[in-house]
């Protein structure tokens, strides 16, 4: 699996190495706060990356108050910003391109571009090097930053003016089998979602950090299936492509081994089997139904905000939160069930809160056809308790949609333990959780693996863990989707 870099706060269990700080009485922060990244450090060292190159410092990042803080000449003078540091004030400023930003030391408050901003931590002098605020310095001058979790290494990326990719020709061939319609790009095509519609038959992909190389264009064909080719921008960074078609069949996505050809192809066949759709996706997912291809999957991320979810702790420290391990498995299986032709309704999308009894009263008010609850699970009482288990509650009604709760957790629950080879904890029937019964249609919660367990917690932390989560459920909710609507 390719790691991927999430824009996020770096979690409290990656960084804080060993030093003294000088801080004064205008700060809440306490040498408490110090000790606890001190002890952290010596089991999760972190590595900072500036434009991709490493970088080396005598005093390495730091996490205080869950914000994570760096140092300031070392950092932003390797980007060619301008640092400057008045010791009789204690005020350090940093100027890169057109943005600049002023702090106090031991003030949470600070100056962007002339105007006085609050922050959440305030600078702070660690073994004589000043350390500032990473998210908020980064940000005010317009630059870039992630975090992989499998590296432990925190990313800057200079502020750039982005080049997007181009398309240079859209076309159609005839096979003898299928009509090919081919999508090329100077560059090879990254990231792309598909999606169909009816009335009249369509098959859509986006394509994003794309632009149209030559404007918006239309290929009318004449042939036994496909109408007419469409492209057009969009939006800024996307590219759309659209295939109107006479007949209801799906397209399946390939491309060239330079990557920089996209090919969909529309079997001959399935004129006369609507119901055969091949696969579409790159994570090997069948493209939804055309006709469930409306249904709304709603994705409740669970936790968020200041609802941290279950906790993995050291020494008592907190070192994962179950929220941020959900939002990326959420987001996983938003971006597989959209390529896929799903449409789909997340609940939140960052490090958000949102209370208990609003998750169902949003996908109530969505009119959403499928809920699904991402978690992962904890006790406090049996350590070795471990595996998966997948929760439902069998309500009145399921029968409208031709969907069925505990159908839906039997075949996730199926797929996940296949793809993540955890113990088998089985379905579950749950009428207390209020998503499951204050929700109006078919609902589940996922519980993919324990915190509180040594072994399950290693497989968490992993690339791999997360994205086969997803995976799981989405083969199952594409596979529940497309057989709510047999005949």
């Amino acid at each position: 699996m390719r790691r991927k870099l999430r824009l996020m706060f770096l979690p409290l269990m990656v960084i804080l190495m060993m030093g003294t700080a000088v801080y004064g009485e205008n700060t809440n922060i306490s040498q408490k706060d110090i000790d606890e990244g001190i002890a952290i450090c010596k089991e999760f060292p972190v590595a900072l990356q500036i434009d991709g190159k490493s970088v080396n410092s005598d005093v390495p990042p730091v996490i205080i108050k869950e914000r994570t803080l760096i140092p300031l000449r070392a950092v932003f003078e390797s980007m060619g910003a301008q640092v400057t540091w008045n010791d009789q004030a204690r005020i350090a400023a940093v100027a890169l391109g057109s943005s600049s930003v002023q702090l106090d030391i031991d003030r949470e408050a600070a100056f962007v571009n002339g105007n006085q901003a609050a922050m959440d931590v305030p600078a702070l002098i660690i073994n004589d090097r000043t350390m500032i605020p990473l998210r908020f310095v980064a940000e005010s001058l317009n630059c870039g930053i992630g975090w992989d979790d499998l590296t432990r290494t925190v990313s800057i990326q200079s502020p750039v003016t982005r080049e997007f990719n181009k398309i240079t020709s859209v076309k159609i061939q005839e096979k003898s089998d299928y009509y090919r319609v081919i999508i090329e790009a100077e560059n090879g095509i990254e990231a792309y979602n598909t999606f169909v519609y009816d009335n009249p038959q369509r098959f859509g992909v986006d394509l994003k950090n794309m632009a149209l190389g030559d404007g918006d264009g239309e290929i009318k064909e004449n042939n036994d299936l496909i109408k007419t080719v469409r492209y057009d921008q969009f939006a800024p960074e996307t590219a759309r492509v659209v295939v109107e078609l006479k007949e209801k069949v799906a397209g399946k996505v390939s491309f060239s081994d330079n990557g920089t050809k996209m090919y969909i192809d529309f079997d001959k066949n399935q004129q006369q089997n609507s119901g055969d759709l091949g696969d579409v996706t790159i994570d090997g997912l069948n493209v939804v139904d055309w006709r469930a291809a409306k249904k709304i999957v709603f994705i409740d991320s669970g936790h968020g905000g200041s609802d941290t979810g279950s906790q993995a702790k050291r020494d008592g420290v907190e070192i994962l939160n179950e929220k941020d391990v959900n939002l990326d498995i959420a987001l996983r299986l938003n971006r597989m069930l959209k390529a896929a032709g799903v449409s789909t309704y997340m609940l939140r999308e960052t490090d958000t809160t949102v209370t208990l009894y609003d998750r169902p009263a949003m996908a109530n008010g969505v009119n959403a056809d499928l809920y699904v609850s991402v978690h992962n699970n904890s006790t406090d009482k049996n350590p070795s308790a471990k595996g998966t288990e997948t929760y439902y509650y069998s309500k009145t009604g399921e029968s409208d949609y031709n969907i069925y709760s505990k159908e839906l957790a039997e075949l996730v629950q199926k797929y996940m333990v296949a793809n993540l080879g955890t113990v088998d904890r089985r379905v579950k029937s749950e009428p207390a959780y209020a998503v499951l019964n204050k929700t109006k249609m078919p609902a589940i919660i996922i519980e993919g693996a324990f915190l509180s367990n040594t072994e399950d917690l290693k497989l968490m932390m992993t690339d791999e863990f997360r994205e086969n989560y997803a995976l799981a459920a989405a083969r199952a909710i594409i596979e529940i989707l497309n057989k709510s609507v047999e005949e």
